[in-house]
């Protein structure tokens, strides 16, 4: 009797302790994850594209925000800042931000984690441009062309947006967006107009170069 009580102490505690630590008997412990994200866009203007044509195409996604940061004027290092990168760096080989190509997207708009992965976004810019708690920097991407770098400003509120995966196994990683690069549209070209003065002159100035051909066709045909 005195063994079965030395006994059932501890396997009274082991109990308690697998309780605690999974509330559902015999159910998955679920995990969940979070990693910084930075997007770079292709709206409007086409950023991805003119990174393309300027040469970035067989860059992969990290290398791809490493040049960017060197190639910016005004610098950007504030926003995708080394600690981010070195996030980055810290990622094992085989992640997609160092396996892939921006050219391998064939295009899209893609989310750069720190958790090493890249994801196609159909997040936009402009939907956070002049937004309460962000800011927007317009800087020169040598090379490339200008380029909008809309991000949050604060760190204690929310990021611009988020979103969960569910990864498998009772995983789930959110995603949170700090920042995105991206290229407005250009404005239509003006089309040219005549003051009215300049109307009258024309429309004067056609008249006799109707009247002058009238009269030499008609001399002709005496």
């Amino acid at each position: 009797m005195r063994r079965f009580r030395d006994v059932s102490i501890p396997a009274a505690f082991l109990l308690c302790l697998l309780v605690a630590v999974c509330p559902a008997w015999g159910g998955a412990v679920t995990v969940n994850t979070s990693a910084q994200t930075f997007i770079l866009s292709n709206e409007g203007g086409g950023l991805i594209t003119q990174l393309l044509n300027g040469g970035y195409g067989n860059v992969n996604p990290y290398q791809a925000l490493v040049d960017i940061v060197k190639e910016t004027n005004p610098s950007v290092a504030g926003i995708i800042t080394p600690a981010f990168l070195q996030a980055l760096q810290n990622c094992p080989p085989s992640s997609q931000i160092f396996t892939t190509t921006l050219s391998s997207y064939n295009g899209a708009s893609i989310a750069i984690s720190t958790d090493g992965t890249v994801q196609t976004t159909s997040v936009l810019g402009a939907t956070y441009n002049g937004q309460s708690g962000t800011s927007t920097l317009v800087s020169a991407i040598s090379g490339v062309g200008s380029a909008d770098f809309t991000y949050s400003t604060t760190f204690v509120s929310p990021p611009l947006t988020s979103w969960n995966v569910n990864q498998g196994l009772g995983v789930t990683t959110t995603y949170n967006v700090f920042g995105i690069a991206w290229a407005p549209s250009q404005p239509p070209a003006p089309v040219p107009t005549l003051s009215p003065l300049a109307a009258i002159l024309l429309g004067i100035g056609l008249c006799a170069a109707a009247i002058y051909l009238m009269r030499k066709r008609a001399a002709v045909a005496w």
